[in-house]
């Protein structure tokens, strides 16, 4: 008997490769046995949204440069957002992915489409913020507003502070662990390969 593993699309909002968030990602989804589809935000550079509104006269986006994007997003059974925090919100490029997220809202608001994506996909947001106050909420608040219409629900978030200083990813390593494995088993999709046989 064959098993199709769930499919995952993990986004990264960090101009690093290397950076703190990129680590976030790598250690959160380590033991995820998955099939994933990874979408970099710096490195894709996707256009804003410029507010043609013509997503308000046909379903998808005039500027076809996330096509591939919206294909997965769409068909995934997971969504895992790694991002630093920039202003208490995320960098532009990642910004740039959620501003164009508008369609949905044309496709919900102006073409009646309801939903505008049938499918129920879970979401794990993983922050990493230079100060030791930054919470995520106003990046969560963001993400939150485009799950209304695109049939998401945020299921946990992990956000490592301090990293100007003296913020280490090791001393949060109980806490992604926690979280990856509730995640997995609250989202019913994910196989930890620890628990594999």
């Amino acid at each position: 008997m064959s098993f199709m593993k769930p499919f995952i699309l993990t986004i990264s909002g960090g101009p690093r490769k290397d950076g703190c968030s990129a680590e976030l990602l790598r250690r959160f989804t380590a033991g995820f046995s998955a099939r994933f589809a990874h979408y970099d935000a710096y490195e894709k550079n996707y256009a804003p949204c410029t507010d043609c509104r013509a997503c308000r006269e046909f379903e998808g986006c005039a500027i076809g440069d996330m096509d591939g994007f919206f294909a997965d997003f769409e068909a995934c059974d997971g969504i895992i957002i790694a991002s630093p925090v920039y202003n208490m919100s995320f960098p532009a490029p990642m910004k740039a992915i959620i501003d164009r997220m508008q369609r949905y809202y044309s496709a919900r608001f102006f073409l009646h489409k309801r939903p505008p994506i049938a499918k129920y996909r879970p979401v794990a947001l993983l922050l990493s913020a230079g100060s030791k106050e930054e919470d995520g909420v106003l990046a969560a608040q963001q993400l939150k507003k485009i799950f209304t219409v695109t049939n998401c629900e945020l299921l946990c978030q992990v956000t490592l502070n301090d990293t100007d200083k003296n913020g280490s990813i090791s001393d949060i390593e109980t806490e992604i662990a926690a979280k990856a494995a509730y995640y997995a088993d609250s989202a019913g999709i994910i196989t930890l390969s620890s628990h594999n046989s």
